[in-house]
């Protein structure tokens, strides 16, 4: 039944035909209907979203604002082509678009999608998750991006625009709360210095505490509390030349995100989760005596100088500077008392991980409207990183001949302490790159234009490991680790994009491209890998074509945007479960060759000023065409053509409303609503049939709506919200492993339903 409701609501949708979200309209009976031109920088130049010959998304701020949307992987629901990874720590979480993202928990591989915040690239996906507040704008490129955005964009870009200072003084101060206690509390403020010079600052802070119960401990947890600043200092000390220096400082202590043990264990573990009411991704209890909990810090500076230089351009430099730290701790047995046990293994990960990042872009970019427009540019990147990383494991095996180690908890009768219960490891990567890139644009006449570019990337990648001790006897989770060791490894390649774009008539444009991906070579460091494992990871490449359609009335009332893709990557990097000497272990490999192709419809009607429909589907087909087996993997692995990839649903959508009721009164109101539909999709590469059904996380459809009483003259706003309105209960990882052959499930924040409200005040 629940299967076929998912697929009437589909079909439902296809007909309605992500979303390109607009700011409401301006002003003026001119734009009393149309939804205004949508600014986008996808091209490194602002530009109408639909004169753009790429398939982009976008959500503006006063979008995210009205849907009260405030964190990062709710963008997900309004973006059919995007998914966001789940993992026990942000370091572990990634992106996906069009069913390609990265599959590896390396220090020295780095993403598919890239995030790029006000122009500076982030060296991991993880420090960017967190809440959006005072945005401007999301854009989030569909497809490799490589020739304007480097390496690090194989299957797309979300680039985040945050606002910029306004004239006079002003701001605004916000607050909400929910029903299942959550809080945030974030404002910005105005304030002009001179006539040349202009600033901005906001803050912001959360606090929750989460929706699962541990039995053990007693206490709530998968919550949070988090802060953060930034300040934006703009100066135009003449009229051709604007500089902008962006400074933030963000901080979090979470006890997210503990896995829950969903399925019952066997064997001897078989009553280790006693009083957990075990019903897979409705589980809401743990038992585990180590609290899961990460520690995050990060800031970042940068300075960017726009020179006008007359008819050849503009001339742009970015320079930035970013350091992040992540400390996590792990509970890797999933319950209390596994030592005592026979069979079982108490198991705990921690450690941290710095990192800095150096980043410059130079980049030349003609005046618009020229029969040859270019953007020009040199980049440089430099991201250092080291992890020192503890795991403790304690095995009761079923033999009393093992004499019990000193200092540990003693098994029961029957049973004996592991010989090697822990070991440490410092391992680390220094990747250094620099491009340079350009991309032109031909228009041959009014209506036809010609695109092109390339990228020259040059990449080097040293790493290291030093583990203490350097070998031992293996063990579940302690892979004999081998000597210490310090590798290098560089890679040059060249990336290209070319195309035709074509205007019917005034409100429509079609496009065809070709471009190319790059993601740079790797290698396999974390804390289990052995001597094996030393060769470098080559690099992986993307060959993508893309046909789009962009269609907009003359009156702006209705969009209609398509795009037909198909996309092949070389090389491709992902994890693999291996069995070495008795361990399952994760190895990062060139797992081979896979393909997207699919089709995306992103729409936009209103009609009437009062009411907008926004609606989007995707269908991707992204799957496995070789697949290279690495030494130990399991039998049966080579036969896995066709297979699907991780995190790839071939079917999303969404549709939204907002109607806007003027009430001629003190205030109007605002009633809005969101439904998003995801089908089914399998968390991780797996090649045992059993394991791969177990591991899927069934389709499932959210509802979210809100109401606001807004006041007509912008001054204050009340927006009651709800979200997951039909308490649909779903993971988004399910991954084997847990106590006596149990899935352990990662459950994200709107797995419950509940409601809040949002009060925001302007000055």
């Amino acid at each position: 039944m629940r299967r076929l409701a998912l697929t009437t609501s589909l079909i439902a949708l296809a007909f309605s035909a992500a979303p390109a979200f607009a700011q409401p309209p301006a002003e003026g009976a001119a734009a009393d209907e149309g939804f205004g031109d949508i600014v986008v920088t996808a091209q490194k130049r602002e530009e109408n979203l639909q004169d753009v010959p790429a398939a982009i998304s976008v959500i503006t701020g006063e979008a995210l604002d009205q849907r009260g949307v405030v964190n990062l992987t709710s963008l997900q629901q309004l973006v059919p082509s995007l998914n966001f990874k789940d993992s026990a720590t942000t370091l572990d979480s990634s992106v996906f678009l069009r069913g390609v993202g990265t599959i590896n928990f390396s220090i020295a591989a780095e993403p598919s999608v890239g995030f790029v915040v006000d122009g500076v690239t982030y060296a991991r996906s993880g420090e960017a998750f967190g809440d959006l507040y005072d945005i401007e704008r999301v854009e989030v490129l569909r497809g490799p991006q490589g020739t304007l955005f480097g390496k690090n964009a194989s299957a797309g870009v979300i680039s985040i625009t945050t606002r910029r200072p306004g004239d006079d003084l002003g701001g605004f101060v916000e607050a909400q709360a929910t029903t299942d206690e959550e809080y945030k509390l974030r404002g910005a403020v105005d304030l002009p210095i001179s006539d040349t010079i202009k600033s901005r600052f906001t803050a912001n802070y959360g606090r929750y505490d989460g929706m699962v119960r541990n039995l053990t401990l007693n206490r709530t947890v998968n919550g949070y509390e988090r802060w953060g600043v930034r300040g934006m200092i703009v100066a135009e000390p003449s009229d051709a030349l604007t500089l902008t220096l962006i400074g933030d400082y963000r901080k979090q202590n979470s006890d997210c995100c503990a896995e829950v043990v969903g399925t019952a264990p066997i064997g001897a573990l078989a009553g280790a989760l006693a009083g957990v009411r075990l019903r897979g991704d409705e589980t809401r209890e743990i038992r585990q005596n180590t609290l899961t909990r990460t520690k995050e810090k990060s800031w970042g500076v940068s300075l960017q100088g726009d020179l006008d230089v007359g008819d050849v351009g503009t001339l742009t430099s970015i320079t930035a500077y970013r350091k992040y730290r992540n400390f996590g701790i792990r509970d890797g047995d999933f319950i209390d008392t596994v030592y005592n046990i026979a069979g079982g293994n108490q198991l705990d990960d921690f450690g941290a991980q710095p990192s800095k990042t150096f980043t410059q872009e130079l980049r030349l970019t003609s005046p618009g409207g020229q029969r040859f427009e270019y953007v020009l540019g040199a980049f440089y990147y430099r991201a250092k990183q080291q992890r020192t990383f503890q795991r403790d494991d304690i095995v009761c095996s079923a033999s009393t001949s093992a004499p019990v180690a000193p200092g540990l908890v003693p098994c029961l009768p029957g049973s004996s302490t592991l010989r090697f219960p822990s070991a440490v490891g410092t391992f680390g990567s220094d990747i250094e790159n620099y491009a340079f890139f350009g991309n032109v644009t031909f228009n041959v006449n009014d209506w036809f234009r010609l695109i092109g570019g390339g990228r020259f990337t040059h990449d080097k990648v040293d790493a290291f490991n030093r583990r203490i001790p350097a070998t031992n006897g293996g063990g579940p989770g302690l892979a004999n680790a081998g000597a210490n060791y310090d590798l290098t490894t560089s890679n040059d390649d060249f990336s290209w994009r070319a195309g035709a774009q074509f205007d019917v008539t005034d409100d429509w444009m079609l496009y065809g491209t070709y471009s190319q991906g790059y993601k740079g070579p790797a290698f396999n460091v974390f804390f289990n890998q052995n001597d094996n494992q030393r060769a470098p990871i080559a690099a992986e490449t993307a060959d993508a074509y893309e046909i789009g359609s962009k269609f907009q009335t003359a009156d702006q009332t209705f969009t209609l945007n398509t795009a037909l893709f198909y996309a092949k990557y070389d090389n491709f990097q992902a994890n693999s479960f291996v069995n070495l000497n008795g361990s399952v272990i994760t190895q990062l490999t060139n797992a081979g060759t896979v393909s997207t192709r699919g089709v995306e419809v992103d729409a936009l009607v209103r009609p009437s000023r009062h009411f907008t429909l926004n609606a989007g589907l995707a269908f991707t087909e992204a799957q496995i065409n070789r697949f290279n087996v690495p030494p130990g993997a399991p039998a049966g692995s080579s036969t896995r053509k066709g297979e699907l990839l991780p995190l790839a649903p071939k079917w999303k959508g969404n549709l939204g409303a907002l109607w806007t009721i003027d009430t001629g009164g003190f205030a109007n109101l605002e009633l809005g609503s969101q439904l998003s539909i995801t089908s089914d999709q399998v968390s991780s590469l797996e090649a045992n049939p059993v394991t791969r059904r177990a591991i899927t996380i069934d389709g499932y459809v959210l509802i979210d709506a809100n109401v606001a009483i807004v006041d007509p003259n912008g001054v204050w706003r009340v927006n009651f919200i709800g979200r997951n309105l039909t308490d649909q209960s779903y993971a988004t990882l399910i991954t084997p492993g847990g106590p006596g052959g149990s899935y352990r499930y990662l459950l994200p924040r709107d797995v419950d339903r509940y409601f809040g409200v949002n009060v925001r005040f302007n000055f």
